[in-house]
């Protein structure tokens, strides 16, 4: 593991009164809000409805960032578009959140159907299973309660560090922020309960640490990811499978394109529901991240639960 915070160049003498703190999507950004209440306002770089593989910065986005004290951002695998222009970034703090020590990361999926092991249903002309790529990590970390209070912790001592003035500001918000987490995830973690056992499929795999987190039975994805498309004999065995099982939902994103989703439903007489897995029509600010996670509950029990017409 590398170092968590990198300190590029040498540091102005004595404490940054108000520090310029750059964060690259929503989800982080809300978390990185919350532990600056009351001292200042992070500045976002990729707002939700971006893709954080390839977006081109405006000029005021490249501005901010070469001014940032601090920027906080997943990976350089992840925000690829950001790669050259933070790496090109002297004098300033990096926080890269999957490089965090205590940081639960999960391995990225290779594919899209579940081995459930649980049963006999699992279809034999599937055209692929599940595999993980052990060496490359699933990137939506945020969605783990348990990976938010890391990101909490982390932000809130490298900016104790780097503003000591406002130390006891950063302090407050994080225990503040932690304890709303952690009921967050009682709330969330007792409301789901009732639809634990139900199988449903998401458009692509982006969802694990909040399916572990709170032990829902997805049984795969359209695709492993929202660059590939599905060929025509992975979309007839998807169709297949949805038949052959009690599948009671299928999930689009509001970043991509439904059609193929609304094909499937349209194919296969499965309702369809919504998962945002960033935050892409959420107002940006504290209140996000909370209002994420509470989004995905709420859409998974809405199309999951709908009352059968029978």
């Amino acid at each position: 593991m590398v170092a968590v915070v990198l300190c590029f160049g040498l540091q102005s003498a004595g404490a940054v009164a108000t520090p310029k703190v750059v964060v690259s999507i929503p989800p982080i950004h809300s978390l990185v809000s919350s532990v600056m209440q009351g001292v200042g306002k992070p500045y976002l770089l990729i707002p939700g409805g971006q893709s954080p593989h390839a977006n081109s910065l405006k000029p005021s986005a490249l501005r901010e960032l070469s001014r940032a004290d601090l920027v906080v951002w997943v990976s350089p695998d992840f925000e690829i578009s950001l790669r050259k222009a933070i790496t090109l970034q002297q004098n300033t703090h990096l926080i890269t959140l999957v490089d965090i020590p205590q940081m639960h990361v999960l391995s990225a999926r290779l594919s899209g159907f579940r081995d459930t092991g649980h049963d006999n249903h699992q279809p034999a002309h599937l055209p692929f299973i599940e595999r993980k790529n052990d060496t490359f990590p699933d990137f939506h970390l945020w969605l783990s309660p348990e990976n938010a209070i890391e990101i909490v912790r982390a932000v809130g001592n490298t900016l104790r560090e780097i503003d000591t003035e406002n130390s006891l500001n950063y302090q407050r918000n994080t225990h503040q922020l932690i304890e709303k987490i952690q009921n967050t995830r009682i709330i969330l973690k007792e409301t789901l309960l009732s639809v634990k056992a139900e199988p449903y499929l998401v458009f692509h795999e982006a969802y694990s640490y909040f399916e572990q987190a709170f032990d829902l039975d997805p049984v795969g994805a359209v695709t492993s990811s929202p660059e590939k498309k599905p060929g025509l004999k992975t979309l007839l065995a998807i169709k297949q499978y949805i038949n052959e099982r009690d599948i009671k939902c299928i999930f689009h994103e509001p970043q991509f394109e439904p059609r193929l989703v609304t094909r499937i439903a349209e194919e296969t007489g499965i309702r369809t529901g919504e998962l945002d897995p960033i935050g892409a029509e959420i107002v940006p600010g504290p209140d996000l991240w909370f209002e994420l996670m509470y989004s995905l509950r709420d859409n998974l029990l809405r199309c999951i639960q709908y009352p059968s017409d029978s």
